[in-house]
């Protein structure tokens, strides 16, 4: 090891003198009575999110590596069975089908919300009369609750009854009525559009907001040079939208990640299970086959897949605040 990397290398606390190691503790003993007041504010909420947040998380892990078969209780109680509860999970054919719909809805339905959202964003950002008044109506489907708009939609998909299907037999492109949620083929494909439907206005309002923060000045510079207006989009547009564009994304796709409403007052999961995504999944696991064990092992799994998007807009988010 050379002079510079000795140099470089810092002794630890433990390695430090006594004398020194005590000024440290006291220097922290310090900074906690003068900040004793913020602490005192931050306590209620971080004894809340212990509470509702931390607790029901560490319950679960625990529980995964746990016999929670409520339906078969055996004497010993819930005795550890290692990972056996996650081998059921990776071996269950419903899992892994129900991951699959998952990223096929997760990755369907925040594309289309995203390519919605920018769309929308841009032709509300072109000055033209009532403007205001469309701006207020495209968020009407985001401020209408999940239930209110899946019961609204179950009328419109009717076999029978359905607008739909009245306006697509009128149109003469169907020939007969679809029961859109009740076929298999079909079942999936409405409970995005619903789900695309009640999110995009989310994308466009915040695509929007980023939009009118585009300085004029760069466009009039690529009116000088020429650029069209698709190359503005390209060159300007899409490029100054970057931070608040990968932020939205990713808030799409956690949100999607733990979707239920929508798709359980839709389908309930069916029909034969194509449109079970994870959450579904867990709550069956759960909730019918009183399996809490496995359930909560299928939920460790989501949690994962919850935590890598969310470091991944964290960062997103501090990137966005260092440019």
């Amino acid at each position: 090891m050379n002079n510079q990397e000795a140099s470089l290398k810092q002794p630890s606390l433990n390695q430090a003198p006594p004398a020194e190691r005590r000024g440290f503790w006291r220097s922290e003993l310090r900074r906690l009575k003068n900040n004793r007041a913020a602490y005192l504010f931050i306590a209620p909420l971080a004894l809340v999110i212990g509470l509702v947040l931390l607790y029901p998380i560490l319950k679960a892990a625990l529980m995964s590596f746990q016999y929670w078969m409520v339906a078969k209780p055996i004497p010993e109680g819930h005795p550890f069975v290692g990972l056996d509860n996650y081998a059921a999970v990776l071996d269950s054919g419903y899992f892994l089908k129900s991951l699959g719909i998952t990223f096929l809805y997760i990755l369907v339905t925040v594309v289309l919300r995203f390519a919605l959202g920018m769309a929308a964003a841009v032709l509300l950002n072109i000055p033209f009369k009532g403007r205001g008044l469309v701006r207020a109506l495209v968020i009407i489907p985001w401020a209408i609750p999940e239930v209110v708009t899946c019961l609204v939609f179950i009328l419109m998909y009717d076999y029978q009854y359905g607008v739909i299907n009245d306006l697509l037999l009128k149109m003469n492109i169907l020939s007969n009525p679809v029961a859109y949620l009740g076929e298999s083929d079909t079942a999936l494909w409405a409970a995005m559009f619903v789900n695309v439907w009640k999110g995009f206005p989310f994308a466009g309002i915040m695509l929007l907001a980023g939009l009118q923060g585009i300085p004029k000045s760069l466009y009039e510079a690529a009116s000088i040079d020429g650029a069209s207006g698709w190359r503005k989009f390209v060159s300007v547009t899409m490029p100054s939208l970057k931070p608040v564009s990968v932020i939205v994304f990713l808030l799409l796709v956690i949100w999607t990640i733990k979707d239920f409403g929508i798709v359980y007052v839709l389908t309930g999961g069916g029909p034969s299970r194509v449109t079970e995504i994870l959450t579904i999944f867990i709550y069956r696991a759960g909730f019918k086959s009183f399996d809490f064990g496995l359930a909560s092992a299928a939920g460790m799994f989501l949690l994962v897949i919850s935590v890598v998007f969310t470091v991944l807009y964290m960062k997103a988010t501090k990137a966005g605040e260092s440019a």
